[in-house]
C-alpha cells in the first residue's frame, strides 16, 4: 500500500479571520494523526480540506508526491472520509445502506453482511435506520471501515454517539488499517487515551 501525505504551508480563513496558517506536516504509511484543539480552532475544516470538500485554502496537500488539486481523481480513490453527519439513508435498512456503499467501492454483499455482524448488528440488519438508536446508526456508518481498502482514512469524531458494542471493533479496524500501511487522520473529543494506539498529535489554535 503506497501512502504518504504531506501538508505544505496550509492556511485557511473563516469570515476573513485566519483559522490556521503555515501548517507543515508529513505522514508516512502506518501512522495515526490526532488533530486536536478547542472548538472553532479549525479541526473539521482541516479534515474537509484533506477530504477535498473545502478547496478555499492556501498551500499544498500532496499525496504520494502529487498535488491533490491536480491529481484529484487518483487521490479520491484512495481516501475514505467519515464526517459528523450520519451519511446513511434513514428509510433504508442497515443492510441496504451498507450494500449500497459496498457496491460503490467494489466490495461484495458477503463482506457487507460480515461487517454488520462484526459491528454487533446482525439482528438489526433489516431494520430501517430511523428505528435504530444513534449509537447503532453510527455503527452502520463505521462498518465501512471493516472492508475499506482506501489508504487514507479521514475520520471526524468517529466515536461520537458510539456505544460500548461499537468501540472495540473500531479500535481493531484502526489497528488493522495501520498494520497494512494505511494512514489515519482523525479528531475526537473522547480523548486519545481510549484509543490505545501509537499516534502523533497536531494541535490547532491556542489549546
Amino acid at each position: 500500500m503506497s501512502a504518504h501525505l504531506q501538508l505544505q504551508d496550509i492556511g485557511c480563513e473563516k469570515g476573513q479571520q485566519p483559522l490556521f496558517s503555515g501548517l507543515d506536516y508529513s505522514l508516512a504509511k502506518g501512522e495515526l494523526l490526532h488533530v486536536a484543539g478547542e472548538n472553532g480552532s479549525g479541526k473539521t475544516t482541516l479534515l474537509r480540506i484533506l477530504a477535498g470538500l473545502n478547496r478555499d485554502y492556501s498551500g499544498n496537500v500532496l499525496w504520494n508526491g502529487e498535488n491533490i488539486r491536480t491529481h484529484w481523481p487518483v487521490y479520491a480513490q484512495d481516501i475514505l472520509y467519515i464526517g459528523h453527519q450520519p451519511a446513511i439513508k434513514a428509510l433504508l435498512t442497515a443492510r441496504e445502506n451498507l450494500l449500497w456503499y459496498a457496491h460503490c467501492v467494489g466490495a461484495t454483499a458477503t463482506q457487507a453482511s460480515a461487517a454488520l455482524s462484526d459491528m454487533g448488528l446482525r439482528n438489526k440488519a433489516d431494520i430501517p435506520c430511523h428505528q435504530l438508536s444513534a449509537g447503532q446508526q453510527r455503527r452502520v456508518v463505521l462498518a465501512r471501515l471493516i472492508f475499506s481498502q482506501q489508504a487514507l482514512w479521514i475520520l471526524d469524531e468517529p466515536l461520537t454517539a458510539l456505544d460500548a458494542k461499537g468501540f472495540e471493533p473500531i479500535l481493531q479496524c484502526l489497528l488493522n488499517h495501520l498494520q497494512r500501511g494505511g494512514i489515519t487522520v482523525m479528531t475526537t473529543h473522547h480523548g486519545m487515551e481510549k484509543i490505545d494506539l501509537p499516534h502523533r498529535q497536531l494541535l490547532l489554535g491556542d489549546a
